[in-house]
């Protein structure tokens, strides 16, 4: 008798334990990767970084060089698979997440093996070179909870992002720091891009705020392998509506001094708010990548990616 109340004992409790596990797991405020993919992909800067890093084709920039196995006229990437993960720690109403994106594609580089004189337009690329490659990128990202949780995604809503920080596995080529001067406004430095957070909708940590026709000049500090001047670019601006309001520039080398076995080098550019970019929220996109990748038919894709969102007002 005292065996048969037992199992009957048993029968009633077990299922009871395994519900109240499932339930502690699944709890209702559970900040699941449905909600952060819902909550990352509907701000409009970080959607913007994806948009920017994948250029669709090659872009035209007119680098040729002497001695080199290629003389590029167009120079792009294309972007063919995005995976992104996430690895996240909740305590309590609060979380910071390390959302890490893989980007599968193709540097597409369409030359000559002929010689050209940089500038002249009226040359037209008769080879296309195609490398694969893969980066991962990595930004935090911190979520608060509010006292409403009713909405899909269960009171959750983002706090902070932090600047991108990406590379190939192939590493010759880092990013070090990054200046961007307004003339009448203080410098924006950045020097480690997953320490360095803005605050959305706060006025005083809120993302950088630019007017058109700004002139902003931006300085980017690398270390590379090579001696020769590597491939250095912002992309900025987005598509809207069909029209292209989306500039890719490349950044002219002003310094280079070898350190040990490695080159320390600046590269310097023109950032300017052209008087019809969109208002909004957007995310510069900056790539560095050697100058074998570029320049040479065999070369592997060697790529180190920072960026710095931005509003226009």
């Amino acid at each position: 008798m005292k065996q048969k109340l037992l199992i009957l004992i048993s029968a009633l409790i077990i299922p009871f334990i395994i519900l109240s596990c499932k339930s502690s797991v699944n709890e209702p405020d559970y900040l699941d990767d449905a909600i952060l993919s819902s909550l990352i992909e509907s701000d409009d800067a970080i959607l913007n970084f994806d948009e920017n890093f994948d250029d669709g084709d090659a872009t035209s920039f007119l680098v040729g060089k002497v001695q080199t196995d290629l003389y590029p006229i167009k120079v792009g990437r294309r972007i063919t698979k995005m995976e992104r993960t996430f690895d996240r720690q909740v305590v309590g109403d609060s979380a910071k997440v390390t959302v890490t994106t893989k980007f599968t594609g193709y540097l597409i580089i369409a030359g000559k093996f002929n010689p050209i004189n940089p500038g002249d337009t009226s040359y037209l690329p008769d080879t296309i070179i195609t490398k694969p490659f893969v980066e991962t990128v990595k930004r935090n990202v911190t979520f608060i909870r509010t006292s409403s949780r009713n909405d899909r995604n269960r009171g959750w809503k983002l706090q902070a992002i932090s600047l991108p920080e990406g590379s190939t596995s192939v590493k010759n080529i880092q990013i070090t720091k990054i200046e961007a001067l307004v003339p009448g406004k203080d410098p924006l430095v950045i020097t480690s891009p997953l320490d360095t957070y803005f605050f959305v909708g706060d006025p005083n940590k809120d993302l950088p705020s630019r007017k058109r026709n700004d002139e902003v000049t931006l300085k980017v500090y690398l270390t590379s392998n090579s001696p020769k001047e590597d491939f250095v670019t912002l992309t900025y601006g987005r598509k809207i509506a069909g029209q292209t309001y989306k500039i890719k520039r490349k950044l002219n080398l002003v310094s280079s001094v070898q350190v040990g076995d490695k080159w320390e080098k600046v590269y310097q550019g023109g950032w300017n708010i052209f008087v019809v970019h969109p208002l909004g929220r957007f995310h510069s996109v900056i790539n560095a990548v050697t100058n074998e990748t570029i320049f040479s038919v065999e070369g592997n894709v060697s790529s180190s990616t920072w960026g710095i969102p931005y509003k226009v007002n």
